[in-house]
């Protein structure tokens, strides 16, 4: 089985949330949510639940070469799953940069949720965009894998295919991983937000993202191995591809990793 990780992806956003109510606001059955910044525009934000802040100046991850392997999350808080829940998220002057409620977002009673704020404000009206993942981390991964799973949240990017190769290997004569990978889009699919297991290996593997339809990559990044980043068997790793606009090209990746247990 291939080697997979993170990806462009940037999360770039990563929270660092502060003062996380972990009520929420409201009572009844609940969900728990986590945000993730990754709109590199936006500024700070805040989370507001009902009319309730469950978060203060959220604000985005800085980025090294494009990239960030270490985002600020969250800590889980409690909303309710009642379908007329508001959640917002708002910029500093009080401006609405996403809206959404947990009617829409699919929330269900108990489950784990990260809320991804993707898109740059300027890639056009409709970003920044929530991109919602239902976190399960009890996927049955063999003693040698890891849990994997990509976000395209790069509105500027356009559609892009995703290569996962031994280094050094010539994309002309290779299969992409996912082709047509488009804003909003995750990976592996099925129910929103599931990880693939992936098998870690010692020379690692290459991670490349071309526009859809080129073998020349936009963004790269070498996953495993002694020159790449660092996994380990039994961690579970979100990749987000982030919108970077004042970078060329203008493409940054987030990269988050859960470790069940610690």
């Amino acid at each position: 089985m291939r080697t997979f990780f993170t990806f462009l992806i940037g999360l770039a956003v990563a929270v660092g949330l502060a003062g996380c109510d972990s009520n929420g606001g409201g009572s009844g059955p609940t969900a728990q949510v986590r945000f993730m910044h990754a709109s590199a525009d936006a500024g700070a934000v805040n989370i507001i639940v009902d009319g309730e802040t469950v978060a203060n100046g959220v604000s985005f991850s800085d980025l090294s070469g494009g990239i960030s392997a270490n985002p600020t999350v969250s800590e889980y808080f409690e909303v309710p799953v009642a379908s007329d829940t508001d959640i917002q998220v708002q910029d500093a002057s009080g401006n609405t940069v996403i809206s959404t409620t947990a009617g829409s977002a699919g929330l269900q009673e108990n489950a784990r949720y990260t809320v991804i704020v993707a898109g740059a404000v300027a890639a056009g009206s409709e970003t920044p965009s929530p991109v919602i993942l239902r976190d399960q981390f009890g996927a049955d991964l063999g003693s040698d894998q890891v849990g994997i799973r990509l976000v395209h949240g790069s509105a500027i990017a356009g559609a892009v295919d995703v290569y996962l190769t031994p280094p050094g290997t010539d994309l002309q004569n290779a299969t992409p991983l996912i082709s047509n990978f488009r804003f909003g889009n995750d990976f592996p699919g099925g129910f929103a937000g599931q990880f693939a297991p992936q098998a870690v290996t010692q020379s690692g593997s290459m991670l490349s993202v071309t526009e859809t339809g080129s073998t020349q990559p936009v963004l790269q990044l070498q996953v495993g191995g002694d020159q790449g980043l660092s996994v380990s068997p039994g961690q579970y790793i979100t990749g987000v591809a982030i919108d970077n606009p004042q970078a060329t090209p203008p493409v940054g990746a987030l990269v988050h990793v859960d470790t069940p247990g610690q």
